[in-house]
């Protein structure tokens, strides 16, 4: 990895993205790795998307091509660097103890206090590339690439892009506008099956027994979506007196299940499960005395799902 280039060209960018953002920048630290490089900004001091961070970069980009200019100034101290470089970028705790302050000077663009070797034309820096923004705690996590890595990351980036549009049936042009028509057409798909769903499980139907004075809500069912059964159990075991066993058959050999009771209920839904599962392979899982989770074997499915019921009576009954 080029030090040099990938730490003058992230110089570039944070004084592109100063102007966009109309302020002074911090950059809390600077990472380079062998696989990448990561610059840290304070959330907390601007607020970034990632149109901001294209903006910035293709300036950096028409500034490498221009073959901007470094030059180096040396100071004793911060406070004369900031007289006579007012716009002066400087992380100022790491700088106050020093007996000598190196400023880099990117020609008509960005002014930083900065110790580390730098290269002398910005044109050595070859391409810059912008792979990634995220949070990382408090901080804008900004990973980038230059030279000929970021060249071959680019290239990569345009392969998927071309399997992107062979798999979704578009080119170049119309890729984000068949992107975005395919997630509006899944967005209605998945809300009629919501609709569907729920009328399958609003449609179980309910056990009372009134010896132990609870509702039961089981059945077995067949490939429905994970997360609007537990949406479905988690607002169903608000009611009082419920206990809910469910099991969702996959396309393999196992089944999802779901046991669990209301808060009103005296029952250990973990160890019941456990008590069951200990005489029998019949899967694994757990949880919360009130909720539990597990894989079970597909075929066993009819007998679990009554071996709980016959071992929550029991234990309501004692």
């Amino acid at each position: 990895m080029n030090t040099k280039a990938s730490h003058t060209a992230e110089h570039a960018f944070i004084g592109s993205l100063q102007k966009i953002v109309k302020k002074t920048l911090k950059v809390r630290k600077v990472e380079h790795k062998d696989s990448d490089n990561v610059a840290f900004l304070k959330s907390s001091e601007v607020e970034l998307d990632f149109d901001k961070i294209v903006l910035a970069e293709k300036e950096v980009n028409q500034l490498i091509i221009e073959g901007r200019k470094i030059f180096h100034h040396s100071f004793s101290s911060l406070d004369e660097a900031k007289k006579k470089l007012p716009d002066l970028r400087a992380n100022e705790p790491r700088l106050k103890n020093v007996d000598k302050i190196t400023v880099i000077e990117i020609e008509n663009h960005d002014l930083a206090a900065c110790s580390m070797e730098h290269v002398s034309n910005l044109s050595e820096c070859k391409f810059f590339l912008v792979t990634s923004m995220s949070m990382n705690g408090q901080d804008y996590e900004i990973r980038f690439l230059v030279g000929k890595r970021a060249m071959d990351e680019a290239v990569k980036l345009t392969e998927k892009i071309n399997i992107i549009c062979k798999e979704v049936g578009s080119n170049h042009n119309t890729v984000e506008a068949t992107i975005k028509k395919l997630y509006r057409e899944r967005e209605h798909y998945y809300n009629e099956l919501k609709k569907l769903t729920n009328k399958v499980l609003t449609d179980i139907p309910i056990q009372y027994f009134d010896k132990q004075n609870i509702t039961v809500i089981s059945a077995i069912l067949d490939n429905i979506d994970w997360r609007i059964i537990q949406t479905f159990v988690g607002k169903r075991i608000m009611e009082p007196r419920t206990v809910i066993i469910l099991a969702n058959a996959n396309d393999n050999d196992m089944a999802n299940l779901v046991f669990a009771r209301s808060d009103d209920v005296n029952l250990d839904c973990v160890e019941i499960f456990d008590n069951l599962r200990s005489h029998q392979e019949i899967g694994k899982g757990g949880g919360k005395t009130n909720f539990v989770n597990a894989k079970i074997t597909k075929t066993m499915s009819d007998k679990v799902l009554k071996g709980l019921i016959s071992k929550s009576l029991t234990s309501l009954s004692s």
